[in-house]
């Protein structure tokens, strides 16, 4: 039987369970990006990690996530019908919390020096400007 409205607990349900899914998902996200980015040691003759993992196993996690990447873009267009402004907004506010994690992603990935000369490029103009502050402040 096909309910015709949800009830505030289950849309409640709902909404915890989206929220959960969603921290899952960036979890996994995370971790599969981190192991295709490890390269072995070349003396080890071993293949790369992410070549390991169960292909068909990552195909249908890719399928049903497709089919959910495009049932919430048909809620979003409804939405932008209804209120364009709030859907802007929150696809803006989207944006910038994805650039803001990639950051915190690529930070924990470099890991922190405190003693040693930066190595990447991003720790390396952190030291520039603060290099320059110091000597306007001096």
């Amino acid at each position: 039987m096909i309910k015709e409205r949800c009830s505030i607990s289950d849309f409640n349900e709902l909404v915890t369970h989206l929220k959960d899914l969603t921290n899952a998902l960036n979890a996994v996200h995370g971790d599969l990006y981190w192991l295709a980015m490890q390269t072995p040691d070349a003396s080890a003759k071993q293949s790369m990690p992410a070549a390991d993992l169960n292909v068909e196993m990552l195909t249908e996690l890719k399928a049903a996530v497709d089919d959910m990447r495009l049932l919430l873009w048909q809620y979003i267009e409804t939405a932008s019908q209804v209120s364009p402004q709030l859907v802007r907004d929150g696809m803006e506010s989207q944006r910038l919390q994805r650039v803001t994690k990639f950051l915190q992603l690529l930070r924990n990935r470099l890991g922190h020096t405190v003693n040693e000369q930066p190595v990447s490029f991003i720790e390396r103009i952190s030291a520039a400007v603060k290099e320059r502050l110091e000597e306007k402040i001096a």
